[in-house]
């Protein structure tokens, strides 16, 4: 006799062992009007122009599937599908999209779709993970955020620019971490990068002396041996580090740069605290 795939010898389902859950209600398939779906700039990605060009000129339908949308104040939100969606609008043969529709209560909600349809399916950029979780009203992304705005770091994909952070994997993980650290860590690297872009490289290599040497010790020392050494000198020392151990990690790349700032010191900065890493 068979056994339902949901149900054990003792009639409790899976989704009570397992205590599965559903996080939202089920979609409704609809077929809406191209010009009816809208892109919300707080959450979406930054469209990109060769991906519209190449669904746009050689279009499947199978390939597009459907739409995933929210339904809010009278408007329809498009959730995932936006370069399936500018491309239709410039094919004059293409007036309806197949749409799963999903009452949406904000924006916020959408952002949490849009991260998890994406997250789950395809790899997205740290920045558009990052946009949108602001969006989303993540507490920790906020938070992160304003310090970007104070300290004038700006959250880019590039890797070029005056203070352009494109590690913000890392930003979101230590700030989450410890906050007085991570200020501190983004601090000296805003200070450095007056003219470039931050790497991570400095920026694990400075939270790892930050986080292993008292305050005082780090800012009556470090951060203005840093600014005297310069970016430039800080970055190649780590690197050289990483190729000398023939590894990275936050250790690796403090030995580096602390290494640069001891050179002709006859009192050498040294780490004064033990910390578990």
């Amino acid at each position: 006799m068979m056994i339902s795939e949901t149900v054990h010898h003792n009639k409790i389902s899976k989704i009570d062992r397992y205590k599965w859950t559903v996080q939202d209600k089920a979609g409704e398939l609809r077929y809406l009007n191209k010009h009816v779906l809208k892109i919300s700039e707080e959450y979406q990605r930054t469209a990109l122009e060769g991906k519209v060009a190449a669904i746009r000129g050689a279009w499947s339908w199978i390939a597009c599937g459907v739409i995933i949308v929210g339904e809010r104040g009278g408007g329809f939100w498009v959730i995932d599908g936006q370069h399936r969606v500018a491309a239709a609008s410039s094919r004059a043969d293409i007036q309806t999209l197949p749409c799963i529709v999903f009452q949406t209560a904000d924006v916020a909600t959408e952002a949490r779709g849009f991260l998890n349809a994406n997250t789950s399916r395809k790899a997205i950029t740290s920045l558009d993970k990052f946009r949108a979780s602001l969006a989303a009203q993540d507490e920790v992304a906020i938070y992160a955020n304003g310090v970007f705005e104070r300290m004038q770091v700006v959250p880019t994909n590039s890797t070029s620019g005056i203070r352009a952070l494109k590690a913000l994997g890392w930003a979101m993980r230590r700030a989450t971490e410890d906050r007085d650290s991570f200020e501190r860590t983004l601090q000296i690297n805003a200070q450095l990068c007056f003219d470039c872009p931050m790497h991570e490289r400095l920026l694990e290599g400075f939270w790892h002396l930050v986080t292993h040497m008292s305050a005082d010790t780090f800012s009556k020392r470090v951060v203005p041996r840093a600014k005297a050494i310069g970016h430039a000198r800080l970055l190649d020392s780590a690197n050289r580090a990483a190729a000398y151990y023939a590894r990275g990690g936050a250790k690796v790349f403090a030995d580096g740069i602390l290494g640069e700032m001891n050179k002709g010191l006859h009192h050498k900065i040294v780490l004064d605290l033990e910390t578990v890493d």
